[in-house]
């Protein structure tokens, strides 16, 4: 069996790169060939991969973070799609299975007359959703909708998705159904981190810790982690936001204006985008993880802290939500600055919750037994030639 793994960009070690990445390389562990498509890669990225050949165009096609004007972004998209379609056509016919990832590499897919299409579902697509749209806007994005169930149900045989949440929402938008194969975590070196480094590195000393990773957008959601902050910035003086994650975009903007507004400038740093050993000391530091993410990904991130011992908050919302409940790892709510102030007032208390999480995550969520799970659905739709219509 040969497996073309397909993700549009590898140029930040984000959620969806580790999956790919360690998909990849567990895969090879059990000597099943593999490469990675993508149309660009970071050298810190591509130095993840030990050995996994990645494929690339001859000229990078970058990824652009920037928000752009409705016009900009349908350029950006089908220029993508074409891209990203030319570099699979000319390589897809030497592998029996093509495992694809985040959205257009769906649509670049499309009628391309391979049989054998898993998507491992990290995030649908949510085209131009914005706060505030025009009606016009809103109806280009109910037709593009419509055209993404079109184009997926008519390419992709088998459709997984990490958590029962996402599968009942993303199954229930394609009209498919789905296969749970929960993500696994690099627990010995989020559990390894030295949060001593951090607290001396940014004068955190005496100060009550609360950590937000992942990229800024609205989808992540950090303006209601900032929210939380200015409610109990009363209640708990010496509350600290640390914001790690790309940004430099709009949406960063307006969260620092929100900063500056209401005097919170020695509450909330960012620390923009840090390698996974540095995103460890972080957690490791922390006195919360939190997590108020809308619909669509920070799966790991929650998982992560919790291999740090530290006390997790999530959203109702997010896919990850529904196996920390179930479980009960975490709290799961929408009301985070009281879940943030019990926390401060019952230390103790959770610390004992943190150690049975962590625990959980150890035996788990490991990345092998992600990779036989795959390997399973994999081998499934090679013996019949199909799967989920």
């Amino acid at each position: 069996m040969k497996v073309l793994i397909v993700h549009p960009h590898m140029s930040f070690y984000g959620g969806a790169e580790t999956v790919v990445i360690n998909l990849a390389r567990e895969i090879k562990k059990l000597d099943v060939e593999n490469s990675v498509l993508t149309l660009s890669i970071s050298e810190e990225v591509k130095s993840l991969c030990e050995g996994v050949e990645v494929i690339t165009p001859e000229e990078c096609f970058g990824v652009n973070l920037q928000n752009r004007s409705f016009a900009g972004s349908m350029k950006r998209l089908f220029a993508e799609v074409m891209a990203l379609r030319r570099l699979v056509m000319r390589y897809a016919a030497g592998y029996d299975i093509i495992n694809t990832h985040n959205f257009p590499a769906t649509w670049a897919l499309a009628f391309t007359g391979h049989k054998n299409i898993v998507w491992m579902c990290n995030e649908p697509p949510d085209m131009w959703n914005k706060e505030g749209s025009s009606i016009l806007l809103k109806v280009i994005r109910e037709v593009g909708y419509h055209i993404d169930r079109f184009i997926v149900r008519r390419t992709v045989q088998r459709l997984c998705v990490a958590d029962e949440l996402n599968g009942e929402r993303i199954g229930g938008r394609y009209g498919m159904d789905f296969d749970i194969i929960s993500y696994g975590i690099e627990y010995d070196l989020f559990s390894e981190g030295d949060g001593s480094v951090v607290i001396e590195k940014y004068g955190l000393q005496d100060k009550f810790i609360v950590t937000q990773v992942g990229t800024i957008t609205p989808q992540k959601n950090q303006m209601e982690s900032v929210t939380a902050v200015k409610e109990l910035k009363n209640k708990i003086p010496n509350i600290i936001l640390l914001l790690a994650g790309t940004g430099s975009n709009d949406y960063e903007k307006s969260i620092r204006g929100y900063i500056r507004e209401n005097k919170m400038n020695e509450h909330i740093f960012f620390l923009g985008h840090l390698p996974k050993n540095e995103i460890a000391a972080i957690y490791c530091a922390s006195n919360v993880a939190l997590f108020p993410v809308k619909t669509q990904g920070g799966w790991l991130a929650p998982f992560e802290a919790m291999c740090a011992s530290v006390p997790v908050i999530v959203s109702g919302t997010m896919g990850a939500a529904s196996l920390i409940k179930r479980e009960g790892l975490g709290i799961v709510t929408q009301n985070y600055a009281d879940a943030v102030f019990d926390i401060y007032r019952n230390p103790s208390a959770y610390r004992e919750k943190t150690i049975v999480s962590k625990e959980w995550v150890k035996n788990n969520l490991t990345w092998a037994n992600f990779a036989k799970r795959n390997l399973q659905i994999f081998e499934d739709i090679i013996k019949n030639k199909g799967g989920n219509e």
